[in-house]
């Protein structure tokens, strides 16, 4: 994969004046995705779908079992137990927690016997350091981040570590702000990358400017000083998603929020024993977008979704470019979020593009840029995705993959240093496309596969078990032709 990021560092040149089957094949170990175009034909009427819980939720759901005063037992109900939550278990029963998977519920014990975690070899390191232990958390970048200020808040000198693709992501954003605070965490490796070592834990309130607009960065922030019961204040250049301080103030703590500042007391909170997760928004969005591709006037209904603001950018910009999504039945969870059941009706007529130029609103949008830019490819104007740096550091770079992807399909797309730029009107077709082993450019490639005529292919597109165990079900349940095929 890394290779395939250098690859498409100048994919905005030519992206999709090559044929579909020609493209920069990176080395893939997850089964190909294949999609015919159309929709098996069904009674006509409204559906209904369900889609995993929420990712993000998930991981600080779990999380709080490591905060002090967590009970014994938490039991995490609805969680999304795809790779990306799945990639903190191991670290977790390292730390002598017991974890226990049954369908979507995960269950915490405290007080297993630590079970260690297999150190992965690293080319600058000979010694790794003997009384701490190893947590590796796979490629989950909120996973690896999210701990490092759960470990400091807590004072658990632990190494933590990833993957070859995390290890050459950002972690500055965490450490910095955390080393303002009196954590002292060393640098292993590359400066700014993982493995880290938590040395020492942070140990004075203060105040702390964040340089990225990533919840991940605040979160770990936040997590630190709510497990250590020191009162800060962390301040942040956009409003991104708020699922930590919403949990935290579910829990009793005290918080106080203006758009670009949070204020934590240092005072007491209780973690409840059962947690409850609503469903993934980030993952409604597929079969609504499948659904307005196709335009056949029923309406679709994804029940118990995330209405957080904060993740409802893929709707809004759809809703204000003119189709018909709407929330129904909305509420509120125990754990502070609202939730409600996504309603999509018609089509993508009369729309003619989608603009997001303001960063709170990506931000709100931000796993759904490659999806957003396939609905862009299909519409007769010209669309603008921008305020997306921080899009460089996912997975892939996605600005670069996006295009890529998109352009495979026929697409015209430019890649600008902060965003994208989709001209419609451009013949779509159907055949072979990269999914760079990045499951929200796999699984936006076969969406889009979904409206085309003919056989669409996503090289290694089955990688959307990351977020997203069930999407070939939750497409098919909606009339979508779509298998994994193994064959190379």
């Amino acid at each position: 994969m890394l290779e395939a990021r250098k690859d498409v560092q100048e994919a905005g040149r030519g992206a999709g004046d090559e044929a579909v089957r020609e493209f920069d094949r990176p080395a893939t170990k997850a089964p190909h995705l294949v999609v015919d175009g159309g929709r098996e034909l069904r009674d006509h009427g409204s559906l209904t779908v369900a889609v995993p819980g929420d990712k993000s939720v998930s991981h600080r759901a779990l999380l709080a079992a490591l905060l002090p005063g967590a009970p014994a037992v938490l039991t995490v109900r609805n969680a999304n137990v795809g790779g990306a939550v799945r990639a903190l278990l191991p670290a977790m029963r390292a730390l002598g927690l017991r974890v226990d998977i049954e369908s979507h519920t995960l269950t915490v014990r405290r007080g297993a016997r630590p079970v260690p975690q297999p150190v992965r070899g690293h080319p600058g390191i000979d010694t790794w350091p003997r009384d701490a232990p190893y947590l590796e958390t796979g490629g989950s970048s909120a996973a690896a981040r999210l701990l490092i200020g759960v470990l400091a808040g807590t004072g658990t000198r632990a190494v933590v570590d990833g993957d070859e693709v995390l290890r050459h992501r950002p972690m500055e954003w965490i450490v910095d702000p955390l080393a303002e605070l009196g954590a002292e965490i060393d640098y292993l490796g590359d400066p700014g990358r993982l493995p880290v070592l938590v040395r020492k834990p942070v140990c004075r309130p203060g105040a702390v400017r964040l340089s990225v607009g990533s919840a991940q960065a605040r979160s770990a922030v936040l997590l630190a000083v709510a497990a250590a019961g020191l009162p800060a204040t962390v301040s942040h250049p956009v409003r991104s998603r708020d699922h930590t301080e919403r949990m935290l103030a579910a829990f009793g703590a005290g918080l106080s929020r203006t758009e670009r500042e949070i204020t934590w007391n240092g005072g007491p909170y209780r973690v409840p024993p059962v947690i409850d997760v609503p469903a993934d928004p980030s993952l409604a969005a597929y079969p609504v977008a499948a659904h307005l591709m196709w335009g056949d006037g029923d309406a679709l209904r994804v029940p118990g979704v995330c209405l957080n603001p904060t993740r409802l950018g893929f709707f809004e910009v759809l809703r204000r470019a003119g189709a018909d999504i709407s929330y129904e039945d909305e509420r509120s969870t125990s754990g502070g979020e609202p939730t409600g059941t996504v309603v999509a009706r018609g089509g993508l007529d009369g729309l003619d593009s989608v603009r997001v130029d303001d960063p709170a609103v990506l931000h709100a949008l931000i796993d759904e840029v490659p999806l957003l830019a396939v609905v862009a490819a299909l519409l007769p104007g010209t669309s603008w995705i921008g305020c997306a740096e921080e899009l460089r550091f996912k997975e892939t770079d996605r600005l670069a993959t996006t295009a890529r992807m998109v352009g495979a399909f026929g697409a015209r797309v430019e890649v600008a240093a902060d965003g994208l730029t989709v001209s419609g009107g451009a013949t779509l077709r159907a055949g072979t496309v990269p999914s760079f082993e990045d499951h929200r450019i796999a699984m936006a490639a076969a969406t889009l596969g979904i409206r085309l005529p003919g056989r669409t292919t996503v090289h290694g597109g089955a990688c959307h078990r990351t977020s997203f165990p069930d999407f070939a079900d939750v497409q098919r349940a909606i009339g979508a032709r779509i298998a994994e095929d193994s064959r190379r």
